[in-house]
C-alpha cells in the first residue's frame, strides 16, 4: 500500500487480527506475513479444517462446485505447492491425481460425472489396476490426473509455527476496534454473528490397514454414501464424510457403520482393519454452498468453505492480501456478493492507519 510522501512517517504497515486458526484463517495470516499480523484462536483440535481430508479436486467436487469456480481451484492447488514449499518444514504434497470407482450398479454415476467433465474419459479394469492394484475388482473409474492431496494436520500445524504472534481468542468487536483490520476466519464460530452460516457435518474414520495400499485418494460413487478415502503414511487410511445437516459434532452409530460398509465394499481387507479414531467436524456453509468474502468497515469476514476448504482457502488469502495491499485480484469476484454495499471500499483508505 503507497503512502504520499508528507504522510510516509505516519503510514506504516497496517496492524491486521486474524481470528481463527484453521486453513482459513492460517492461510490469510500467511497470505499477510509482510504485515503486522496477530492470529487469535480458541484451539482448532475440534475444527473442520483439522478433520479434513486434504483433498485438492476440484474436478471430483464438480457436483459441490460451480464450473466459474474451476479457475480458482486450480490456482488453489498451484498455490498450496508454492506455500508449502516455502515452509520450514516438510510436509506431505502429492500430485498423483485422484481416482473414482463405482461397483457395476452403481457406473452410472461415473457417467453422470464423466459428462460434467468432458475431458475425462471413463477407464476401465486395466487402467484401474495399474493405478491402483489393491482395486483391481473394478471395471469402471475416472482418472482425475492433475488433482493433489496434502496432509492437513501436517499443513496447518507448519503454517501456524510460522506465525509469530498467536494468541487465545479475542472478541471480534474488541478486536474492531484495536486493529486497522480485522479478518473473520472462525469458520461455523462465527454463525452467532452471521445468520446465513449454518453448519454441516462432516463424519470421518481413521483406520490401519496393513493389507491394503493405495498411491491416491479414491472415491466410491454411490449413490447413498459417497465415500472418499485418502492414504496416509504408515499403511493409515482416513475414511470420510458424511454430509449430515447438523451442527452437532457428536458422531451417529448410523453414520459409523455406513463409512465401514462402504470401506468394507471397497475392499474385503477393511473388516480386519484397526480403528484409530472415530471424529467429526462441523463445515460452515451458506444457503448455496459457495464461500463469501464480505467486507463491513475495517471487519473482512472470509467463510462458507463448506467442503472446498483446503482447496480455496489459499485463493481467498490472496484475494483478501491484494485488497488490503490495493492492488488486483481476478478471483476476489467470484466471492464478493453483488449486493455487498462496500465492494469498492478499502477501510484503510478512509482513515490514517495506527502508529
Amino acid at each position: 500500500m503507497k503512502s504520499s510522501p508528507q504522510n510516509s512517517k505516519l503510514r506504516i504497515a497496517p496492524k491486521i487480527a486474524v481470528a481463527g486458526a484453521g486453513v482459513m484463517g492460517l492461510s490469510a495470516a500467511h497470505a499477510l506475513r509482510q504485515f503486522d499480523v496477530t492470529v487469535f484462536d480458541a484451539g482448532r483440535e475440534n475444527s473442520a479444517s483439522a478433520m479434513a481430508g486434504g483433498m485438492l479436486a476440484p474436478w471430483a467436487e464438480i457436483e459441490h462446485l460451480p464450473q466459474n469456480f474451476l479457475d480458482a481451484a486450480v490456482e488453489g492447488i498451484a498455490l498450496w505447492e508454492k506455500i508449502l514449499g516455502s515452509l520450514d518444514e516438510k510436509i506431505e504434497f502429492h500430485c498423483n491425481g485422484s481416482l473414482i470407482v463405482a461397483h457395476k450398479d452403481d457406473e452410472y454415476i461415473l457417467e453422470r460425472l464423466a459428462a460434467k467433465l468432458p475431458q475425462q474419459k471413463i477407464i476401465g479394469a486395466e487402467k484401474i489396476a495399474a493405478l491402483e492394484p489393491s482395486l483391481s475388482r473394478f471395471t469402471s473409474g475416472l482418472y482425475l490426473k492433475d488433482e493433489a492431496h496434502t496432509n492437513p494436520q501436517q499443513v496447518l500445524n507448519a503454517l501456524a509455527a510460522s506465525v509469530i504472534h498467536i494468541q487465545e481468542n479475542a472478541d471480534i468487536k474488541a478486536l474492531h476496534k484495536k486493529f486497522d483490520y480485522v479478518i473473520d476466519c472462525r469458520g461455523f464460530a462465527a454463525a452467532k454473528d452471521d445468520k446465513d452460516l449454518r453448519g454441516v457435518k462432516g463424519e470421518i474414520v481413521i483406520v490401519r490397514n496393513k493389507d491394503f495400499a493405495l498411491s491416491r485418494p479414491v472415491r466410491l460413487a454411490h449413490p447413498r454414501y459417497p465415500l472418499y478415502i485418502v492414504p496416509r503414511p504408515d499403511n493409515v487410511f482416513m475414511i470420510g464424510a458424511t454430509l449430515v445437516e447438523s451442527a452437532d459434532n457428536a458422531v451417529t452409530v448410523k453414520s459409523a457403520l455406513e463409512l465401514l460398509s462402504a470401506a468394507f465394499s471397497l475392499h474385503p481387507s477393511f473388516a480386519e482393519a484397526e480403528i484409530l479414531n472415530i471424529q467429526a467436524g462441523i463445515r460452515p456453509a451458506y444457503p448455496d454452498n459457495l464461500p463469501r468474502i464480505t467486507i463491513e468497515d475495517n471487519i473482512i469476514r472470509c467463510n462458507g468453505l463448506f467442503r472446498h476448504g483446503f482447496l480455496l482457502a489459499p485463493v481467498m488469502a490472496a484475494c483478501v492480501a491484494d485488497f488490503i495491499a490495493g492492488k488486483q485480484n481476478n478471483f476476489i469476484s467470484l466471492f464478493r456478493s453483488e449486493n455487498d454495499d462496500h465492494h469498492h471500499q478499502r477501510p484503510a483508505q478512509k482513515r490514517q492507519l495506527r502508529a
